[in-house]
């Protein structure tokens, strides 16, 4: 199915939701399309909803494009990303949360909980979400 997005009035915020099937080259275009849309700003947080959404990398190539894509806007990734996943995409997301940390030092945390992820996306950048 693929990806919407939502950037608030402030542009402080980008709400993502992920549902259906998702491929490596969705999340590219996705990431691409938030960075270049003109709303965006450089101290947003984002709250990806990957809950009724399935992505299964084939290996650690895809997500590493991925991280390559997100690491092009780095200058645009000041503050918090949120992923909420359902637990039993957990360990996933986890993985490509760790890795992404790693290649560009960004703060992103993994969810199951969507109260607990807009609550971080809140409380450390100091954005009403």
């Amino acid at each position: 199915m693929g990806f919407a997005y939502e950037i608030s009035q402030s542009g402080n915020h980008v709400q993502v939701v992920g549902t259906g099937k998702i491929t490596t080259a969705e999340c590219i275009g996705l990431v691409e399309r938030v960075m270049s849309d003109p709303r965006h700003r450089p101290d947003s947080t984002a709250l990806i909803d990957l809950r009724d959404a399935i992505y299964e990398p084939k290996d650690m190539a895809e997500v590493i494009q991925i991280s390559t894509a997100l690491e092009a806007f780095h200058y645009v990734l000041k503050d918090n990303i949120a992923i909420v996943a359902r637990q039993s995409t957990l360990f996933p997301a986890e993985i490509f949360s760790t890795h992404v940390r790693e290649a560009i030092n960004i703060r992103i945390r993994v969810f199951v909980d969507m109260d607990a992820a807009e609550e971080f996306c809140r409380e450390v950048s100091g954005h009403a979400a």
